[in-house]
């Protein structure tokens, strides 16, 4: 009959007030020497213990006053034997004998079974007492107990005071202990598994939770039975381990298949894994795969058992490799081969019992399945690094039989740890890659998802190459490039701009791009850095091959989403241009300057980068001109650099295509500058300035085609919306006429008068004048005089320049007529702003800040004066 809980407290507190009542009354006999009253009032309290109606823990908390209840008479009762003995000269006395014999006489067995126990553990605690004799008697005579809460608590309690006095003198003591123990286990384990099948079947559920309460003293004989192996040092003949194998291996096996009950198995392998040492279990590891876990209960969950046994091996080997610490080589290579061979059995055997497992009609799930195969993963990266024959077959195994056949989401997850594990694991991954079945399982992967884990997590160790002394994995083959790449394609694949704001609201943390027409993850965004990174590892010693290598990788992997190539492009670009000025250089280095195939080669590459540039330019024109223009800019320098005067001749005519169709009106999607600063501005007077200063260090062009494209870019600066930056770039594109050290293969230096013959100087006097005019009149048209009066402060900083440098049409008669006409405007501002009182008007505050600025020029001129005779004429 089920009672309620409040009926059960009331139960306990009375039986712990009456516990606590007669134990101080035994007390108070045995301190009156009343002996046998004493044992009248133990015997009343262990009376309480014949309860049915207490759940274990409340039983518990009853038998621990019990416990120490009976502590106090124990410890009395050995007082009292010694006093006794020393009486009579020494010699034992019959005392504790008779009174063993004495307590059988007691009417209820409960109260008669805890006393035998007691006294028979303190008669076996006197010397020459019959220790053996006693173990049997208590043992045999606790059968009597069926109850099976009452009979456990009993042979626990005889556990607990016959631990520190078993015999272990000699084999004989050792083999009747070992007897003693595993018989008090076969009886508690019985009496453990019938408790799950008293009382009404719809208690089944409180008698499960009632035995995992109890479960840890069924498990204390096994504990001291693993402790008496280790304490019993034997005779030389002794080997511990064969005597488990022989004797209590199949003994303890026995009787958890013999129980056929989930909770015992379960339990009972897992104490029998983790209170055994090591070398227990690899000399039993054929049996207990092979011959127990077979034949457990077949809703026993494997995997767990199997987890925890490879768990126990790796925490032994990671022990052993502490241990091999600064032990010499040669002892260190016998320890690893020792290893190996040991690690060889074990992942054979483990293997030879999953197949069995598998070909069985238990029935596993897939968690279980999967749980298995990660275990052996984690056990073949403990004990041997390279062991890639081995994780292949698990692979192959788990690709065959489980993931393609796997259709759904939450399945499929469960084996995303069988190639990420090892990815996580192994420092040097190419080898790894390579293994057929392990892009086999990866491509059985059905949805997008699960593949981009896995590819992330290969993408991220790849890029950890190279830190913490690890080496970097360079590719240097198609072959190569293939075996990290085709993990790789489905990033490359995926599209950041196709955000589910209903799944991802709150949750991703997204970015706007191109003004806001597409939103991205940050997370997509460092995945695309990360690729770009990746396209780095491609690399060979031949510069030529690398470059092949390159071209290979985007056609066969990086264009295969055109959104994306934005990210991973300009990275690539980048490194087939420096392969190239390598690879140029080295043909100039080493050659007379005669066409040859690496000159081909050069110029064969040439032509294929600006086609990428070109796809580049022809997808992301509308957002990302800026980054397409400086790539051709970056490719035209290194073209120039190499005496490829055709090829930059071109790349720089792909700029101003760039600029005429998407930057020449591009000054409304910039952050443009104040108009009164001379850095910064529009996006297209930016890209002129940026043209310009690529073509100042050019120095391979003939006459006619650099020429031709400054001309042209002078022209774009002239006809810039903005009149303070038509004035600007104009001034700025003066310096292509000036500077420009043409290197040409003409021997004849492209010069007019003003250059000095045979320097190869491109100066034009009179196209750098006409420039400064120019720039004059757009500066004399600006509506706002202190903006004009800026730029004519600015150009005489030019002109100055240009008259340093030589230019004879920059003189000082027309040095002196630009101050001239600077300080008549000074003047003109100054009489306007004269009636302003307020200090800080901004007009005012304007002006100020361009006088100052011309008179630092004014300084800078009077400080020449003294060192060239070409300022002393100009009038300041």
């Amino acid at each position: 009959m089920v009672i309620s809980t409040s009926e059960q407290t009331s139960i306990l507190q009375s039986c712990i007030s009456s516990i606590k009542n007669e134990s101080n009354l035994m007390q108070q006999s045995l301190q009156e020497g009343n002996l046998l009253q004493a044992l009248k009032h133990c015997s009343n309290f262990l009376n309480e213990l014949r309860t049915s109606q207490l759940t274990p823990k409340q039983y518990y908390e009853m038998y621990i006053m019990v416990f120490d209840a009976l502590e106090v008479l124990s410890s009395h009762l050995l007082a009292s034997y010694k006093s006794k003995s020393r009486k009579i000269g020494g010699e034992p006395t019959p005392f504790l004998a008779d009174l063993y014999e004495l307590v059988q006489y007691s009417g209820n067995i409960i109260p008669r079974l805890y006393m035998m126990i007691v006294i028979g553990t303190a008669y076996m605690a006197t010397k020459d007492a019959p220790s053996k004799e006693i173990m049997k008697d208590m043992i045999e005579m606790c059968r009597g107990v069926q109850h099976p809460i009452r009979g456990l608590f009993l042979r626990y309690y005889l556990s607990q005071r016959t631990k520190d006095l078993l015999p272990l003198d000699n084999e004989n003591d050792f083999a009747e202990t070992v007897n003693f123990l595993v018989s008090d286990f076969i009886e508690m384990n019985k009496l453990w598994v019938r408790l799950q099948h008293q009382g009404h079947s719809t208690e089944r559920e409180i008698r499960s939770r009632e035995r995992k309460e109890l479960k840890i003293l069924v498990g204390s004989n096994l504990v001291r039975l693993s402790q008496i192996i280790d304490d019993y040092k034997g005779d030389k003949d002794f080997v511990a381990v064969d005597y488990y194998k022989e004797k209590i291996f199949p003994v303890i096996t026995e009787q958890i298949i013999s129980c056929k009950d989930l909770l015992a198995q379960s339990y009972l392998v897992d104490v029998l894994i983790q209170i055994f040492p090591d070398d227990f279990h690899f000399s039993t590891l054929e049996d207990l795969l092979n011959n127990v876990f077979l034949k457990l209960h077949p809703s026993l969950k494997k995997s767990e058992l199997v987890s925890t046994l490879i768990e126990r091996f790796i925490t032994y080997h990671k022990y052993e490799s502490e241990l091999t610490d600064g032990v010499d080589k040669l002892k260190l290579e016998e320890s690893a081969n020792q290893t190996k061979k040991q690690y060889s059995k074990l992942f054979d055997l483990f293997w030879d019992f999953y197949t069995k497992l598998h070909a069985s009609n238990v029935n596993l799930s897939s968690e279980e399945h999967s749980t298995i195969l990660q275990s052996y993963i984690k056990l073949i990266l403990t004990f041997e690094d390279d062991s890639y024959s081995d994780l292949d077959k698990i692979y192959q195994f788990s690709s065959e039989h489980f993931v393609s056949k796997t259709t759904s989401d939450e399945e499929q997850k469960l084996w995303l740890d069988l190639l990420v594990s090892p990815v996580k694991h192994f420092k040097q991954i190419k080898v790894l890659l390579k293994l057929p079945f392990f892009h086999n399982l990866y491509s059985d992967f059905a949805h997008e998802d699960l593949q981009k884990k896995i590819s992330l997590q290969i993408l991220d160790k790849v890029l950890e190459m190279g830190n913490d002394d690890q080496e970097v994995e360079y590719y240097s083959s198609t072959e190569d490039i293939d075996v990290l790449f085709k993990y790789l394609l489905v990033l490359i694949q995926g599209s950041g701009s196709k955000l589910n704001s209903g799944k991802d609201l709150g949750v991703v943390q997204s970015l706007k791009l191109n003004d806001g027409e597409v939103v991205v993850s940050q997370e997509f965004l460092t995945t695309q850095e990360n690729i770009a990174k990746a396209i780095h590892l491609v690399h060979n010693d031949d510069v030529f091959n690398n470059i092949a290598n390159l071209f290979y990788l985007r056609k066969k992997y990086l264009n295969k989403n055109h959104e994306n190539i934005i990210y991973t492009y300009p990275a690539l670009i980048s490194k087939i241009l420096d392969q190239l000025r390598l690879a140029g250089l080295a043909w100039l280095r080493h050659s007379r300057r005669e066409p040859n195939n690496e000159d081909l080669l050069i110029t064969s590459n040439f032509k294929n980068l600006s086609v990428i540039i070109d796809e580049l330019y022809q997808h992301h024109q509308q957002f990302n001109s800026e980054l397409v223009l400086n790539l051709y800019l970056n490719a035209a320098t290194v073209a120039d650099q190499l005496k490829q005067e055709s090829i930059a001749y071109e790349l720089y005519t792909r700029c101003f295509i760039v600029y005429e169709e998407n930057l020449i009106l591009s000054s409304s999607r910039s952050s443009s500058r104040h108009p009164y600063a001379s850095l910064g501005g529009s996006l297209s007077y930016n890209s002129i300035i940026q043209i310009a200063s690529k073509l100042a260090n050019s120095r391979y062009f003939s006459k006619e085609n650099y020429d031709s494209l400054i001309t042209k870019l002078t022209l774009y600066g002239s006809k810039l919306l903005k009149r303070h930056e038509q004035c600007r770039s104009v001034y700025y594109c003066a310096h292509l006429w000036w500077w420009c050290d043409l290197l040409t293969d003409d021997s004849s230096p492209t010069v007019d008068g003003d250059a000095a013959n045979g320097s190869g100087l491109y100066k034009d006097s009179k196209r750098v004048l006409e420039c400064m005019q120019k720039s004059l009149r757009v500066a004399d048209s600006c509506i706002d005089p202190y903006l004009s009066l800026k730029l004519f402060v600015e150009i005489l900083n030019r002109c100055l320049i240009f008259s340093i440098y030589g230019n004879s049409l920059i003189n000082s008669r027309y040095i002196s007529g630009l101050i001239e006409l600077i300080k008549t405007n000074l003047e003109n501002l100054n009489d306007e702003n004269s009636g302003k009182k307020d200090a800080n008007d901004p007009e005012r505050l304007l002006l100020e800040q361009i006088q100052t600025y011309f008179q630092r020029t004014l300084d800078y001129i009077d400080f020449q004066r003294r060192y060239e005779d070409r300022f002393q004429d100009i009038v300041i």
